[in-house]
């Protein structure tokens, strides 16, 4: 590399960062500034639909963490988000609204441990037959919540109240509004972002470059790869316990109307 070029590739890479960082700033803004226009009632059906792109969006950008940085193209990253999924609806008490940050937590837990457990064995293979093993560890997860009673069978499991996320005294988020639901997902979203962010400047996000471009290379110069992958592998499917609760969350709604005979009930 010729370094007289050093310091414009320098001034584009920051102009390039600085660009993104602006970008990001005002789609938040712009999703921050939505649910101010849209209060009519006739405006939640776009309220909730927003919900649920966000939601999505976050499930893309925590299997970007494994594909785009790590190089692990995985195609069962749906089963911990239906793990955190079934884990909210589990543990969800019946006969009123839960408490959402333990229903959060229990999410994330399920699907970290399911991520962890998976990842140290599906690790032990390259290339195509880790593709096809993390598919199949994936349909191992929908056989067993299907063909057994676990959680319902085929018929599924039911939320009937959406969760409450409580503080001292009074109710902080009451997710049974729609309005504060997309709140809640905005935040989640936010801190997505961030922490990926985080994580690509930091030097364990430039092992995890490196271990991309040249995995041999990486483990000659004294790098453990095998735990470098395998904590992007956890941390991902971590995180995608937080689209799997806010969408397990985010159904409740439909169930509490059918209770009241206006809409269909939605089983897990």
């Amino acid at each position: 590399m010729n370094p007289t070029t050093l310091p414009a590739r320098r001034h584009s890479f920051r102009n390039a960062t600085l660009a993104t960082g602006l970008g990001w700033l005002v789609a938040f803004a712009v999703l921050a500034a939505l649910p101010l226009l849209l209060t009519a009632d006739s405006n939640k059906f776009y309220i909730e639909l927003l919900s649920k792109v966000m939601i999505m969006a976050i499930f893309a950008l925590s299997l970007q963490l494994l594909i785009g940085y790590t190089g692990l193209v995985s195609l069962g990253h749906a089963a911990y988000f239906a793990m955190a999924a079934y884990a909210t609806a589990i543990l969800a008490p019946q006969a009123g609204p839960g408490n959402g940050w333990l229903l959060l937590a229990g999410a994330l837990a399920a699907s970290a441990l399911l991520a962890l457990v998976v990842g140290a064995l599906v690790l032990r293979t390259r290339g195509v037959y880790f593709i096809m093993v993390t598919l199949a560890f994936a349909q191992m997860v929908y056989f067993v919540f299907h063909d057994t009673k676990i959680a319902g069978g085929s018929d599924g499991t039911y939320i009937y109240f959406r969760p409450e996320f409580p503080v001292p005294g009074e109710h902080l988020l009451t997710v049974n509004d729609p309005t504060h639901f997309y709140w809640l997902v905005w935040i989640g979203l936010v801190l997505t972002v961030a922490v990926l962010a985080l994580v690509l400047r930091s030097r364990f996000g430039h092992a995890l470059v490196g271990i991309r471009h040249n995995e041999q290379r990486m483990r000659a110069a004294g790098y453990a790869t095998y735990r470098y992958q395998l904590a992007p592998l956890s941390r991902a499917g971590c995180w995608r316990g937080w689209p799997g609760f806010c969408m397990r969350s985010s159904l409740a709604s439909s169930i509490q109307r059918s209770r009241r005979g206006t809409s269909p009930a939605t089983p897990c």
